[in-house]
């Protein structure tokens, strides 16, 4: 390993090893349901565990069945335990904070990011206090079968997503040999840095620093190294409007065409802005935004910061775009991140397991 890769290594390595200390309890109708009363035995009544930022739900439902839920069972009788064992499946495991059902295909702290609303304010909830349910899995509200495997799948279609979006095509990722891939999402689901980031590598090589934000020449190479830029970064903002549902939900997003419509967006979100900072979040009312974000701007040797990278986001061309942002925080791995960042450095450090930035846009 180089000294510039192990430079590179060690901010990842940082971000990958931050964790959000989790409290969990029982959804009391599923208490009564399974065992007949709503006060779990007192060795039970709480679960307590650290799930890492950069990872998925999915990937800890099995750890909380085994460690907490199956012992709970055994420990009430056998009528409880033969219920347990009838009853609680991978795929039907959810989670919920304060009434909000949460996505489990977002990274665990891109929801916290989203949903905790004093992180932007440097006093994070910890532990982070979210209710298990383990029955009437709500269909309506989240993409079905949450299992370990279908997380999996879900997560290499995004890798090639973000790999396109670098690259142009999804020729890294593709010509990963089976054993590689393996090893790729078994890094990702034991928590394993060395095995993750050993693939990682490969997917992304490591850039080198003194070529980040010089233009490319007209072949497309760099014009101070002989590694080739990425042609755009993969990023996707996140941003509480007062009409997100209709645009589709809260899960629209602009892409390579332009997402039409997004000042209004804007103006929504400006307007949510003004509210009140003390309201709970809701995760159906953020309105989801990517774009290929170019390292540079165009016909400019100038790179791209956040707050251009979100002005092309919501296709902002006016002077309405400064007064937003300097009313808002972005946050990043849970870092307020200042608007003026080189989107270059936020792609070097403070990605996801999944290779995309996830910004979260906050009012102050």
């Amino acid at each position: 390993m180089d000294i510039r890769e192990t430079e590179q290594r060690a901010p990842l390595q940082r971000i990958w090893d931050g964790m959000i200390p989790i409290e969990l309890q029982l959804a009391p109708s599923d208490a009564i349901e399974l065992l007949a009363s709503a006060v779990l035995p007192e060795p039970f009544q709480t679960f307590y565990m650290l799930i890492p930022r950069v990872s998925y739900l999915p990937f800890v439902t099995n750890k909380i069945k085994e460690r907490w839920l199956d012992p709970m069972f055994a420990f009430s009788g056998n009528n409880a335990r033969n219920i347990g064992n009838e009853v609680i499946r991978e795929s039907e495991i959810w989670f919920e904070y304060r009434g909000q059902a949460l996505k489990w295909h977002y990274p665990v702290g891109l929801l916290y990011d989203m949903l905790v609303g004093d992180v932007a304010k440097g006093q994070p909830e910890l532990p982070w206090c979210l209710t298990l349910h383990v029955r009437k899995f709500p269909a309506a509200k989240l993409v079905q079968n949450p299992s370990a495997q279908s997380m999996k799948d879900m997560f290499m279609a995004m890798i090639k997503e973000s790999d396109f979006i670098r690259n142009g095509s999804t020729k890294r990722v593709m010509d990963l040999a089976k054993s590689d891939q393996m090893q790729f999402l078994e890094g990702l689901e034991s928590h394993s840095f060395e095995k993750y980031y050993a693939i990682h590598s490969i997917i992304v090589p490591p850039s080198d620093p003194r070529t980040l934000g010089i233009p490319r020449t007209s072949s497309g190479n760099n014009a101070g190294g002989s590694r080739s830029q990425p042609k755009a970064i993969p990023l996707k903002f996140y941003m509480e409007t007062k009409g997100a549902q209709e645009d589709g939900g809260g899960s629209s997003s602009n892409n390579n065409n332009g997402g039409g419509g997004g000042g209004g967006v804007a103006e929504r979100a400006a307007t949510a802005a003004g509210g009140s900072a003390a309201k709970q979040a809701d995760i159906s009312m953020f309105h989801v935004s990517q774009f290929p974000v170019p390292l540079n701007k165009e016909n400019q040797g100038e790179a791209n910061t956040v707050a251009d990278a979100f002005k092309l986001c919501y296709e902002i061309t006016d002077q309405s775009g400064d007064a937003f942002v300097n009313n808002c925080l972005c946050l990043s791995q849970g870092i307020s991140v200042p608007w003026e960042t080189p989107i270059s450095w936020l792609a070097e450090n403070l990605y996801y397991a999944d290779c995309f930035l996830h910004l979260v846009v906050v009012s102050v």
